[in-house]
């Protein structure tokens, strides 16, 4: 088997009913399976969701530790693709999601990082009529921006918060959400995986200052590539984001936890 070009961590910890059907959502990729190589890791054994990984020829990794960080950096270690992508147990893809990341990082060689829209489920998987939790505000269905550019156009200062500010406020509501909607490059993600052990939650985050350290082009889609579970165990901020239909609230929102996250980034980065 050549390469996989692609690496999808899926992540489950302590929880099972969700797991079969985010595997099946893999199963139905419809991106040649030799392209991309699937790494479960989890603190249990289920019957249903470990037949789908061996008949599959995935990875199970067994990782105890609550940190998701951990769990993540534990699958990174497994991994072997250019670009990492991520999957909650308790999320699923379309079918064409991944042959849309990598057209997207085959097609702009400066590409590190892609984010894209969601279609919101509730916990039987029905959808649910409220607005993507991440959307484009400018620029059309699809924006690519060239972070390099950015720096050279800010005014004083070039530090990751300001381009961050910049990218979430003004191009894209939460450009930084969920974990399950994006993927980046693989060196822009093991400059900073040190940083995963410290990392007890807040993966997309992390992945998005990775991404804006490492440099390059960040491509967002409105495209609703990914399917976005709520229920009892997840029904938090990125849920109330997914209820509001206002894109006032929803900037009000995303200076706020901009606010909340500006001291851990800039202190490690």
């Amino acid at each position: 088997m050549d390469q996989p070009y692609i690496s999808v961590i899926v992540t489950a910890y302590n929880r099972r009913r969700y797991l079969p059907f985010a595997l099946r959502s893999l199963e139905a990729q419809t991106l040649p399976r030799d392209k991309f190589e699937v790494i479960v890791v989890k603190n249990f054994e289920d019957k249903e969701s470990d037949d789908i990984i061996s008949r599959s020829g995935w990875k199970s990794v067994y990782n105890d530790d609550p940190c998701h960080g951990r769990m993540v950096l534990a699958g990174l270690e497994e991994s072997k693709g250019e670009v990492i992508t991520f999957l909650d147990d308790d999320d699923m893809y379309v079918n064409n999601r991944l042959e849309e990341v990598y057209k997207a990082f085959t097609s702009f060689k400066r590409l590190v990082y892609f984010n894209n829209s969601q279609t919101i489920i509730d916990e039987n998987g029905n959808v649910l009529e409220r607005p993507p939790i991440s959307k484009n505000i400018v620029g059309g269905s699809t924006v690519i921006v060239d972070v390099d550019k950015l720096r050279t156009f800010a005014k004083k200062s070039t530090s990751i918060v300001d381009i961050t500010a910049d990218i979430i406020l003004k191009i894209r509501v939460r450009a930084d959400v969920n974990n399950s909607s994006a993927a980046v490059k693989r060196d822009a993600l093991e400059a900073s995986a040190y940083l995963l052990k410290e990392l007890p939650a807040n993966i997309d985050n992390f992945v998005f200052a990775s991404s804006l350290r490492a440099g390059g082009l960040m491509y967002f889609t409105d495209e609703k590539l990914t399917l976005y579970r709520v229920h009892g165990e997840n029904w938090s901020y990125y849920a109330e984001i997914a209820r509001s239909g206002s894109k006032e609230t929803r900037l009000k929102r995303a200076r706020s936890r901009h606010k909340d996250n500006q001291g851990f980034w800039t202190n490690r980065f």
